[in-house]
């Protein structure tokens, strides 16, 4: 019996110990910077089928039978490096980097991996960490240029605007802004704090983008916030102040100019002078007293502090920072003042167990002016403004055209607004508060497997209250004074639940993931607007104080999102790779029979290089790629109209007696359609990756195809109802264009240096106009406009979005007998015209000029976006230099219509004017200057107005110092500091002769506030 005892307490103690695991814990990251490598290759020495990979943060766990062993970890981007191990531990590991940019790691949704196993088309943003160092506002300014494919269109240089991104080109008429994912989940707040950036990369197709379903029809951006290092807490200052100015600004006429002009602008009509412009009867015209231009622009200062202390141990990781930013626009009394804060750390409280938060709170004040108006627009007024007048009176008030003594000349120099008390005159408070809160879960299940938990809860409340005084001077007087207050408030919640497994076995790696997200958003817009108030001070400009009150109107909203997602990805020792994903949303945007909707992805890639046969020296590494997806646009999609008949109320006057306020009524608005559906992008993407000359060189090249189907139009109305029709699923765009990318990193002795490169062309075509099929319609008709008479904009089916519809302009008149001569049929085509008039092209043969003549001209979307930028290090010295330009792109430059035309209600003009055509300055083209507009010159929108957009722009250079590391020792182990000063769009070479060729938006140019040039001067301190 005690033998069977032994024999079976020995038989258990050796199957215990066969079964025993070893557990082996660890972080890896890189030698160089610190920061965790994602996807690194851990396994056994001599058992390469026993492994696994780094999750995001670096952090790995290895089930094993071997008490004792050697780990190897690898990753393509670095120095393979063995480690011992002995029993359960945790260990650090630091690589060392290599070359090869292939083995960059880079975000996708809702993970991560490296750039050479990707098979769609996924940009980087090269040198983020360079965006300390440059004065820009948000990581969209960084963006412009940096990437392939990413068109960033400014907005001009207001404080309270941002660029907008378009990736591949633009899709649809509505709306379409690219998915905006932080730290894995979606973000829809103000732009981050730049400097709280680790990471960006673009999810530019359909393949990338579809894990995002209907929120990523325009692309995915998604940003990586900064993590601690591992070693002692770090606190890094980075601080830097410059100034801001404006270049390349008009210059409007003096004020004696200004009656010189009219005079002749007079005679040149046959009417008489007007006696505002005769030095006798009004002297005080002739006396220069404001450059305008100069009294509105100013130099501005930049002010921006970031503070963050971070630091990692075995089982935490935190990151805190502080930002104040504090920047003048380069208009008086346009401003812009934020500061922020992020709290974010993550907490290992078991060997499986993970969990974190991270929070963000923003806080804005801007305040900016109206640039875009044809009519009191801010710039744009700056030239209307006579040059006679004073900015004040003596007693401190604004100014008018002319005193009230002089009022008989009022009407000679029309309804102009003093463009200082534009922007001086009015109260303005705009606070807008926003935060963020995210919280996760995380549990290793098994080897391999994991599930994540992650809740999003974000609140945004902003308030503006404008109290906007008389006016009292001459010109565009307003003897009502106003209040308007405006309130929007809105939570939402993001809860998205996924399970992943990462795995090799042997030759064969796989990732899967699936998902279940739901989301939901609830808000409130409040409109509030009173007139009439007693006294304009301060303490009055309440709404309880207004004697007439509008009725207040709101728009509350509520929508919810549902999605189940899965994503498979497999390669097959790292040279044959498969990825497919699927997604089904679930809108309540929609009807309830057109809800749910599902989309797809596919992609493949080969990494030549791995097979055995290919040996060409000069290719380090080669992978050809291909995807196809298909991925919905739920912005199309607004409100609750689609399913729902649209109600809106309005005062109406009843009876004999009746008042405007005494009664409201309700109209049905506009027609439902509950058949309406979501537009679809479909994309189609061919590209290799390689690494050349001893990975020296990288290069990305990238062919596209992208569709968007059912794109929302309104619908064709019916005559017998008279309500606005329904929207449709009318029409087909089509984005096609190549993408290049290239990098070359080298040294020599103690220099380092790289130089980037990319470049994009894009073709840009509507499809179809199925929705107008019924009547033969083929164009889409845009209301975009010039003081409602130049509307230049029309789409027709096989063009460009927003194609300028104009009639050409051939040149002008210079003799009798050049008009006489242009004729058809033995009549004068121009009849009304005469020496020094626009000579129109009589593009359809008829005999005359009008709207039938129009012709389509490129549109401003670019057909080539470029950028070049170089890097140098070289002992302690850092210089950096970035051009950015656009090729092939018309800006329609409605500025002229008012600036440059005598004929409209006495506005001062620019001073380019002097140029104008006469009998004696023939070499220009600038028509004849009169009061009279009999040939249409300006009243024509004609191919005179496009002018050539493309632009070449030194968008940064930077210069910086970094102290060397044993004089920094001295201060503080560790420490360092770097000092830089940079230069931000420095130089603009263009033909364009607006304020700047960076339009924006469609192209339309009507003064629109300059974006400036900015000199700072830094330093980035860490202790």
């Amino acid at each position: 019996m005690k033998k069977l005892y032994f024999f079976l307490t020995l038989s258990l103690g050796c199957l215990s110990t066969m079964l025993a695991q070893v557990t082996v814990k660890g972080t890896v990251v890189s030698n160089a910077d610190g920061l965790p490598i994602s996807g690194a290759a851990v396994t056994i020495k001599g058992k390469t089928t026993t492994g696994t990979a780094t999750d995001f943060d670096g952090n790995f766990t290895l089930q094993l039978k071997e008490e004792n062993g050697v780990l190897v970890i690898s990753s393509l981007g670095f120095a393979s490096k063995e480690v011992a191990y002995n029993g359960n531990q945790t260990i650090a590991v630091s690589l060392d980097e290599a070359t090869n940019s292939l083995d960059e790691v880079v975000l996708i949704g809702y993970g991560s991996t490296k750039k050479g196993d990707l098979t769609s088309a996924i940009g980087t943003a090269a040198n983020v960490g360079t965006i300390t160092s440059r004065p820009v506002g948000n990581y969209k300014e960084f963006l412009q240029g940096n990437i392939a494919g990413v068109t960033v269109l400014s907005s001009g240089g207001d404080p309270t605007s941002t660029a907008s991104i378009k990736i591949r080109g633009i899709g649809t008429l509505n709306s379409e802004s690219p998915l905006v994912v932080v730290d894995g989940l979606p973000y829809s707040g103000p732009e981050i704090n730049p400097n709280d950036i680790a990471s960006i990369s673009v999810l530019k197709d359909a393949a990338s983008a579809a894990i995002y379903g209907a929120q990523a029809a325009s692309g995915v951006i998604v940003i990586e916030t900064k993590k601690g290092k591992t070693g002692k807490p770090r606190l890094n200052v980075n601080y830097y102040t410059g100034i801001k100015t404006a270049s390349n600004l008009p210059t409007p006429l003096t004020a004696q100019q200004q009656s010189e002009v009219y005079n002749l602008a007079a005679d040149n009509a046959g009417v008489p002078r007007q006696s505002a412009h005769d030095a006798a009867q009004n002297p005080y015209g002739q006396v220069n007293r404001t450059n305008w231009i100069d009294a509105i622009f100013r130099d501005a200062t930049v002010n921006n502090l970031n503070v963050d202390l971070s630091g990692a141990g075995e089982k935490y990781n935190y990151y805190t920072s502080f930002a104040f930013r504090d920047r003048e626009g380069v208009l008086e009394g346009t401003s812009s003042q934020n500061y922020s804060l992020r709290l974010k750390s993550d907490f290992n409280i078991t060997n499986k167990i993970t969990v974190g938060e991270n929070i963000y709170f923003s806080r804005d004040e801007a305040y900016g002016t109206n640039t875009d108006n044809p009519y009191s627009g801010t710039i744009i007024n700056a030239i209307y403004m006579p040059s006679a007048s004073p900015t004040r009176y003596e007693d401190g008030s604004f100014a008018g055209v002319v005193p009230e003594n002089l009022s008989q000349f009022a009407g000679a120099y029309g309804d102009v607004y003093n463009p200082l008390a534009l922007l001086l005159r009015p109260t303005k408070e705009s606070p807008k508060t926003f935060i963020n809160a995210n919280v996760y879960f995380k549990y290793d299940l098994l080897d391999g497997l994991a599930f994540k938990s992650s809740y999003s809860y974000s609140y945004r409340d902003n308030k503006t209250k404008e109290f906007y005084p008389r006016v009292p001077e001459l010109g565009r007087s307003n003897s009502q004074n106003s209040l308007l207050q405006t309130n929007t408030t809105q939570n939402k919640w993001i809860w998205d639940n996924q399970l992943s497994y990462n795995k090799s076995f042997g030759n064969h790696n796989l990732n899967a993931t699936a998902i279940y997200s739901a989301q939901k958003t609830k808000g409130d817009y409040i409109y509030l607007r009173g007139t009439g108030f007693s006294s304009e001070e301060p303490f009055n400009q309440y709404m309880q104080n207004a004697e007439l009150l509008n009725k207040p109107s709101n728009n509350p909203f509520e929508e919810a999102l549902t999605s189940a997602i899965g994503r498979v990805m497999y390669n097959y020792n790292n040279k044959y790779y498969i990825s497919g994903s699927i997604r089904t949303d679930e809108s309540s945007r929609l009807a309830v029979e057109n809800q749910s909707d599902t989309f797809t992805s596919v992609s493949a890639g080969w990494r030549i290089s791995n097979e055995s046969f290919f040996n060409i020296d000069a290719i380090n590494d080669l992978k050809f790629r291909a995807s196809w997806g298909e991925i919905g646009n739920i912005q199309s999609i607004s409100g609750y109209y689609p399913f729902d008949v649209p109600v809106a109320s309005s005062n109406v006057v009843m009876g004999e007696n009746g008042a405007y306020f005494d009664n409201v009524g309700s109209y049905v608005q506009r027609n439902a359609n509950r058949n309406l559906k979501w537009e679809t992008a479909e994309s189609l993407d061919f590209g290799l990756d390689a690494s050349l000359f001893n990975n020296s060189l990288s290069l990305t090249v990238d062919y596209f195809e992208k569709t968007t189907k059912g794109m929302i139009i309104p619908g064709l109305a019916d005559i017998n109802q008279g309500i606005s029709p329904a929207d449709v699923n009318g029409g087909q765009v089509k984005n096609t264009g190549l993408e290049v990318s290239a990098t070359y990193t080298n040294t020599n002795g103690a220099l380092n240096y790289s130089i980037n490169a990319n470049a994009t062309t894009i073709k840009n075509e509507l499809e179809n106009l199925d929705g107008y099929a019924s009547i033969g319609q083929d164009v889409f008709y845009h209301t975009d406009n010039v003081r409602s008479v130049l509307v230049p904009y029309q789409t027709q089916v096989g063009g460009a979005l927003y194609t300028p519809y104009l009639i050409p302009q051939l040149g002008i008149f210079n003799t009798q007998a050049e008009i006489d001569a242009y004729t058809k049929d033995g009549n004068l085509i121009q009849p009304n015209a005469r020496p020094g008039d626009f000579k129109f092209q009589d593009t359809n043969n008829d005999g005359k000029i009008g709207s039938e003549d129009r012709k389509y001209y490129d549109a401003y979307q670019p057909k080539v976006t470029y950028n070049l930028g170089a890097n140098l290090d070289y002992k302690g010295f850092d210089f950096n230099v970035i051009l950015q330009g656009v090729a092939g792109v018309k800006a329609f430059n409605g500025y002229k219509f008012t600036t440059y035309n005598g004929a409209l209600s006495g506005y001062n003009l620019d001073n380019r004017v002097l140029d104008a055509w006469s009998p004696t300055n023939t070499d220009t083209d600038i028509p004849i200057i009169s009061t009279k507009d009999d040939n249409k010159n300006f009243g024509t929108a004609s191919s005179w107005y496009l002018e050539d957009a493309s632009y070449l722009r030194i968008k940064n250079v930077t210069l910086g110092y970094t102290f060397n590391n044993k004089v920094m020792d001295k201060l503080s182990k560790g420490s360092s500091l770097r000092m830089y000063v940079s230069g931000e769009n420095l130089v603009t070479f263009t033909k364009y002769t607006g304020l700047d060729p960076e339009v924006g938006g469609k192209g339309l140019d009507i003064a629109k506030y300059p974006v400036a040039k900015t000199f700072t001067l830094g330093l980035l301190l860490s202790l």
